[in-house]
C-alpha cells in the first residue's frame, strides 16, 4: 500500500505553483519534506487504514 500526503511547506508549494517551477520529487537528493507536520499525517493515515482494515474483517465484509 501506498500512501501520498502532502510534505511541503505551503509556502514553498505556493512560489512553485506561481513560478510553475516544479518542487523536488521523493527521489531527488534536494527533496526536504517538513518533518513534523508530514509525519504526524502519515502515522494518522496509515493507522486510520489499518483500523479501518480490521473493522472490516471484524464484521465480515
Amino acid at each position: 500500500m501506498m500512501f501520498n500526503i502532502g510534505v511541503y511547506d505551503p509556502d514553498a508549494w505556493a512560489a512553485a505553483n506561481k513560478s510553475g517551477t516544479p518542487l523536488p520529487g521523493n527521489h531527488s537528493p534536494l527533496f526536504a519534506p517538513v518533518p513534523k507536520p508530514t509525519i504526524q499525517t502519515g502515522i494518522t493515515a496509515m493507522t486510520l487504514a489499518v483500523l479501518s482494515a480490521f473493522e472490516q474483517r471484524a464484521s465480515g465484509q
